[in-house]
């Protein structure tokens, strides 16, 4: 109701009047009564016209209940579609005329039981179309029932509507205009010819009997019997085959056909619903549902238990709400963790189910020691299943093939910033839980939030020690150092479409370099022993040697110079 627009003085007005008509109608519950206003307030406009009719309204529904008990749980829709169809016909205005409708439709339905319901008015209304409007009110309420109980409400709407656009607007073949000449049921001064003089159309208003086709007074009933049939007996048709026959080939639609055909022929059957129709009980006969009949009786009995627990459950619904919406997202986490993790799905679904079953079980107990004036008890059985998860967790990762380098992963883990933000997350997360799920102990909560609080400064203690910036401040989880040119341009508004920022170093660079050379031992022994030989040839001849190193140049003539 607030979600259509109903402000809250309405919605408080529509529970109490659902509560009053739903102990004056005990076989609808307050919240089929509430469904009920709000969709007739869209109808008729405005909230207090919707109150006017609720009380007609919700006696056919009784009626329809003892008419139609093994439905019960399909007459709020029919209904729905009812209210739509009375709006078609355009009765939902005047309230005289809507309660005339509602009576004569309650003593249709009591006539006909199983095989007429609320929803073949609201079809026969849809699917009339102009035909709807334009149709009188004794034809609707005495002769419709019986038509749309026969073809049912949509074909019967159909054939109202062809039936309308074929004799009070004039569109038809011209086969069926030629019939209608044929037998004198057009008005010659509004007959269309050709330049031959051939007919092929009728104006508006062309079909003898105009009596009986009148807007808002439209009886196709009256005027196939009035009119039709004793054109036909003039020229010597009175033969039921031979008049169904004459009916087909003037009636341009099948449909049209048929139900021109019943009106022709059964005249009995439809006069004796007639008055079957007007002696039966309208929506006074509801009083007598509820007072009688065992099976209204029973979906009473149904229908207040539903309105004691609607009302005893009103301060769960907060509470509830909020556990439910926090519920849907761990859901959608195991969810994607299921998908992350195959191997570990069947463990945590049976958890899942033993949880599920844990708080129902919690519920049922609490409510009914509520019911009941005891006390829910201290025992939970969701706290017994809830203190499984961390042993089902171990459990699971004992299952696992533990590696070096998960050993690795999870000490560079435990060192890292990242073990100290979802350490923070857990604990926001644990004194949520306790918000929707902890006990009524002040203590307890003083104490839990007051732990919760060192451990919180002491995480934080360490991030600052980190590099980390204090909590709230954007950008957290970030240290200094790490920023990118993409970062800074996020956090400045700067970027998309712009060229990235460049970096260019301008200026001058020297570069001296020294070089020091050390002779190894190797080598300056060489070099003594190529002087040595040069002084020792020197002395001997005077001569500079000519030989290798180590030899004199005379006792050995092979290492003597070459001649």
């Amino acid at each position: 109701m607030r979600a259509a627009g109903m402000t809250d003085q309405e919605v408080k007005e529509a529970e109490e009047l659902a509560r009053a008509t739903s102990a004056k109608y005990k076989s609808i519950s307050t919240t089929e009564i509430m469904h009920s206003a709000r969709n007739i307030r869209s109808v008729v406009g405005t909230f207090e016209e919707a109150t006017k009719i609720i009380d007609p309204l919700m006696k056919l529904r009784v009626v329809a209940q003892g008419a139609h008990p093994e439905k019960a749980e399909e007459l709020g829709e029919d209904f729905d579609k009812l209210i739509k169809g009375m709006e078609i016909k355009g009765v939902t205005q005047d309230h005289a005329k809507f309660e005339h409708y509602i009576d004569n439709m309650a003593k249709a339905v009591n006539v006909f039981g199983d095989t007429l319901r609320p929803t073949d008015f609201y079809e026969m209304f849809k699917y009339g179309r102009a035909a709807t409007n334009a149709l009188g009110d004794e034809f609707m309420l005495k002769t419709a029932p019986t038509l749309a109980q026969e073809l049912g409400g949509s074909s019967a709407g159909k054939a109202l509507s062809s039936f309308h656009t074929q004799f009070v607007g004039g569109k038809m073949s011209n086969k069926a205009v030629d019939m209608l000449n044929k037998y004198g049921l057009v008005d010659q001064s509004k007959v269309i010819r050709t330049t031959t003089g051939a007919v092929k159309g009728v104006l508006p208003g062309g079909i003898i009997g105009g009596e009986y086709l009148k807007p808002g007074q439209e009886d196709p009933y009256a005027w196939t019997n009035k009119v039709l049939l004793p054109h036909l007996a003039q020229k010597g048709v009175t033969d039921p085959a031979e008049i169904q026959e004459a009916i087909s080939a003037m009636a341009s639609q099948q449909t049209t056909a048929q139900m021109m055909s019943i009106f022709a022929t059964q005249q009995k059957r439809i006069e004796k619903d007639w008055d079957l129709i007007q002696k039966a009980h309208g929506i006074s006969a509801a009083d007598e549902y509820l007072k009688s009949d065992p099976k209204v009786a029973q979906e009473a009995v149904k229908k207040q238990f539903d309105n004691y627990m609607g009302e005893t459950a009103k301060p769960f619904v907060g509470p509830a709400t909020t556990s439910m919406n926090w519920l849907a997202s761990g859901l959608n986490y195991m969810s994607d963790y299921a998908r992350q993790n195959p191997g570990h799905h069947a463990a945590a679904t049976a958890w899942g189910t033993a949880m599920g079953g844990a708080l129902s079980a919690d519920t049922a107990q609490s409510m009914f020691g509520k019911i009941f004036g005891k006390g829910g008890g201290s025992f939970l059985l969701s706290k017994v299943v809830a203190t499984m998860a961390p042993m089902l967790a171990i459990a699971q990762l004992g299952s696992d093939v533990v590696t070096d380098d998960d050993i690795a992963r999870l000490k560079r883990y435990e060192a890292g910033p990242r073990s100290r933000f979802d350490a923070l997350k857990a604990i926001d997360d644990s004194e949520r839980a306790a918000d929707i799920y902890g006990h009524d102990d002040p203590v307890y909560d003083a104490q839990l939030r007051a732990m919760n609080a060192a451990k919180r400064a002491k995480i934080e203690s360490e991030l600052t020690d980190l590099g980390f910036a204090p909590a709230g401040t954007p950008g957290r989880g970030m240290m200094a150092g790490s920023y990118t040119i993409d970062d800074l341009q996020r956090a400045l508004g700067i970027g998309g479409d712009r060229e990235p920022a460049k970096a260019e170093i301008v200026g001058n660079a020297t570069l001296e370099t020294t070089v020091r050379v050390e002779p190894s031992p190797d080598f300056l022994a060489k070099v003594d022993q190529r002087v040595d030989n040069k002084i020792n040839a020197f002395r001997s001849s005077g001569a500079g040697a000519s030989g290798s190193t180590g030899s004199t140049g005379r006792s050995m003539p092979e290492a003597t110079a070459p001649m």
